[in-house]
């Protein structure tokens, strides 16, 4: 027999199989689904959270002081005098409406245009840089103590907040998709064996009349891989739809800020698709040696 006959041979046996044990099929095929669910959606906590990290660490040093709407400019002018007697601040930054506004569109890039006309809706600010980041509690405490200031941004506190959780978040995760993977695993191993016992007969005519283990085993492991490849489709195409809808919703709402640390969806799709595919192909094909080998012994 050709090699593209044993090909196509294997193909149509491992149809077979999966048509056989639709249920146990159906199982593996959800259970993969779950499990790459979780995996996309942890990666894309962790990977959201440690770009705000990232970005957030370069301004790690400083404090926005954000001030009372309705703030006269000579207090304004005040309020800076009295930021710089603050011990630990070796720099003051006046920030107006029109430079706040400014750097919003910035962050908005493409969708700036939403912004037109909107710097009265924004508050003045200061900008504070501290000369020890440890003390910038501290600062911020003082801060707080001076009339007519509304807000203040403590970015060192968040810093290390969201760490923590992306920290907690990627330990939780690993453990989840770890136990996932192989509940994956085993109910598929499952699916193959129920095809092995049952064609064991079929198998033993074949290795008495001489047939490689390969010719043998070559419809096991195609059946893996389609339940690998149903798997990953089906989660594939609802990650990618839900990320789709979440990055073009983010891009025209007020949520913009976040849009910033999103990926472009077809890069997303792309990376998603390769991993999906790859993990989903991978356990099905380890699953089915290594339950085909198990009982090759007829």
């Amino acid at each position: 027999m050709s090699s593209i006959r044993r090909f196509f041979s294997a193909i149509g046996e491992g149809l077979v199989g999966l048509w056989r044990n639709k249920s146990m099929g159906v199982a593996s095929i959800v259970s993969i689904c779950s499990m790459l669910l979780i995996l996309g959606g942890i990666t894309f906590g962790v990977f959201v959270a440690n770009n705000i990290v990232e970005d957030m660490k370069t301004k790690v040093d400083q404090i926005d002081v954000i001030l009372e709407p309705e703030v006269t400019h000579e207090r304004v002018l005040k309020i800076k005098e009295e930021l710089k007697k603050i011990e630990n601040v070796k720099e003051v930054n006046y920030v107006s409406k029109e430079k706040a506004l400014e750097k919003m569109k910035e962050q908005w890039k493409e969708n700036s245009f939403l912004l037109d006309g909107m710097e009265s809706a924004l508050p003045e600010s200061y900008e504070l840089k501290v000369e020890n980041i440890e003390n910038s509690s501290t600062v911020a405490s003082n801060i707080y103590n001076i009339k007519d200031v509304e807000k203040v941004v403590y970015y060192k506190d968040i810093v290390d907040k969201l760490t923590k959780m992306s920290d907690v978040v990627k330990y939780v995760g690993i453990t989840l998709v770890g136990v996932l993977l192989l509940v994956s695993f085993f109910i598929m191993s499952i699916t193959i064996k129920l095809t092995v016992i049952a064609r064991r007969k079929e198998i033993s005519i074949k290795k008495y009349i001489g047939a490689t283990n390969m010719s043998i085993t070559g419809p096991f492991i195609v059946e893996g891989m389609l339940l690998g490849v149903l798997g990953a489709g089906i989660s594939f195409a609802m990650i990618f739809f839900a990320y789709k809808y979440v990055y073009e919703s983010l891009a025209w709402g007020v949520g913009n800020i976040l849009y910033n640390y999103l990926i472009p969806v077809n890069i997303f799709g792309f990376y998603v698709a390769i991993a999906y595919f790859g993990i989903g192909i991978g356990i099905g094909i380890l699953a089915s040696i290594f339950s085909s080998r198990k009982y090759m012994k007829v």
